[in-house]
């Protein structure tokens, strides 16, 4: 006996859930994207204006729009708008959250993965991208450091390298991004102020090799600022042949690291973050799997990919003044952030395309299940529209993870340089690719104390 065709009350019933079960997925994905566009706009509307106090409230307000899945960029967002705004002692409590959400999401059961098989990633507790989770320890590094608090600084900054090892050891296939550059750079100038020479020689060197990789793969040049720095502290440590060898490297430094520092002198560094960093964007490939009759079948399956979000900023200029007194300083690309992200996610590209075509697998087989009892309790009728409506769900569930931490900048960039005790002024001019001035920040005046660094930190969404 044939199965009767499709009545229309069976027609309704399966509609009737069709759209029960897209109004259900559709309010999924809403909670699981974390905060909503208008969100976003206004956070970044305050950032524009330098109102990092008021973009931090408007994420403290709308912490609900995060939800549970994204509770972590919750902390994220915070930590860095409470950075920005000057709040580092409570920017770091928001940091050691993140530390402590990354930790536990890590070791949790891997049967919330499992529920995520016939949806998306986006239904996940958000764990954050590599580099994000070690950039945390970097910006933790810079409060401490901003307070005064070398040791905690130095802690965290050796951190990042210990966030680095633990990733690529859970790697068979390791990512380019095995060393933080300017992590290391930051450990010198660290090592430094506590007056440990020999450590900040080693940090250094450490740096000018990671910079080297740097350049290779994120077209990040090595700084002129590390040249003069490997060239004063070979010489302070009476290694001639190691100075020799850098000022082979850097010619453009031998003269400025020929300058004596007094001990009488203090020191300024100044960070600046221009710019917003990449978004991730949908792409897609067909990818063939077994139809389970012995031929394949070709699944549509979605990837991520970081797409830039292109900064005014070419150039950033550091002015110093003190009566007649003067002097400039070019600061350095030390992280890009754009770079670095878009590379890591290419490494680990392959990993998720597995994940992706596992689940796509998982989904077409549960079609044909559905398909297959369709037939065997409706008729031709229902397995035509339970194809239909599978097909559909297929859709619109494939979706890579689009998350990540949208208030970090493109770029970082430093400035070092000794300045006599007193009070001066300090202005931090930002310049287009062209040499257009795009804006000029004063600083409230500075007092500079002999044989104490001070950082300082700047922003500009541009």
């Amino acid at each position: 006996m044939h199965p009767s065709p499709l009545s229309s009350s069976k027609c309704r019933t399966l509609t009737a859930r069709f759209f029960k079960l897209g109004t259900l997925f559709s309010l999924l994905l809403l909670t699981a994207c974390g905060p909503s566009l208008r969100h976003q706009q206004l956070v970044e509307q305050h950032l524009r204006s330098h109102r990092y106090a008021d973009a931090d409230a408007v994420v403290e307000k709308n912490k609900n729009d995060y939800g549970d899945r994204n509770r972590l960029l919750y902390y994220l967002d915070r930590a860095f708008l409470l950075h920005l705004s000057g709040r580092y002692e409570e920017s770091n409590r928001f940091f050691e959250q993140a530390t402590a959400e990354i930790d536990r999401l890590y070791t949790q059961s891997l049967s919330t993965h499992a529920g995520a098989m016939l949806t998306n990633d986006n239904l996940l507790p958000y764990e954050g991208e590599d580099f994000e989770t070690v950039l945390i320890h970097l910006f933790s590094a810079l409060n401490y450091a901003a307070l005064g608090r070398w040791d905690d600084a130095l802690v965290e900054a050796r951190q990042v390298d210990a966030r680095l090892n633990l990733l690529n050891d859970r790697y068979t296939q390791k990512n380019v991004y095995k060393e933080d550059a300017f992590a290391r750079y930051l450990s010198g100038i660290l090592y430094e102020t506590r007056g440990e020479s020999n450590d900040a020689f080693i940090s250094y060197r450490k740096a000018y090799e990671a910079f080297q990789a740097y350049k290779k793969n994120y077209n990040t040049p090595v700084p002129s600022r590390l040249g003069l720095d490997l060239i004063r502290i070979t010489n302070t440590l009476h290694l001639p042949e190691e100075r020799e060898e850098y000022q082979r490297l850097f010619p453009e430094s031998v003269e400025g690291a020929s300058r004596k520092s007094s001990d009488q002198e203090g020191e300024v560094v100044v960070v600046t973050y221009e710019g917003r960093s990449p978004v991730k964007e949908d792409y897609f490939i067909d990818a063939p799997v077994p139809d389970g009759g012995g031929g394949l079948y070709l699944v549509r399956v979605a990837l991520p990919r970081f797409v830039p979000r292109p900064s005014q900023v070419g150039s950033v200029e550091v002015t110093f003044r003190q009566g007649e007194t003067l002097l400039k300083q070019s600061a350095d690309v030390m992280e890009d952030i754009t770079a670095l992200a878009k590379k890591n996610l290419e490494d680990r590209i392959a990993r998720i395309s597995s994940k992706a075509i596992a689940r796509a697998t998982a989904k077409y087989a549960a079609a044909r299940t559905a398909k297959h009892q369709a037939k065997k309790k409706g008729g031709e009728g229902a397995e035509i529209l339970t194809d239909f409506l599978t097909n559909v769900y297929s859709l619109a569930t494939e979706q890579s993870d689009k998350r990540s931490w949208r208030t970090l900048p493109a770029k970082i960039r430093l400035a070092r340089v000794s300045l006599p005790p007193g009070e001066w002024e300090v202005r931090i001019a930002y310049y287009s690719n062209q040499g257009h001035l795009i804006e000029e920040r004063p600083i409230p005046p500075l007092k500079i104390e002999k044989g104490k660094p001070q950082f300082l930190i700047d922003h500009l969404l541009q």
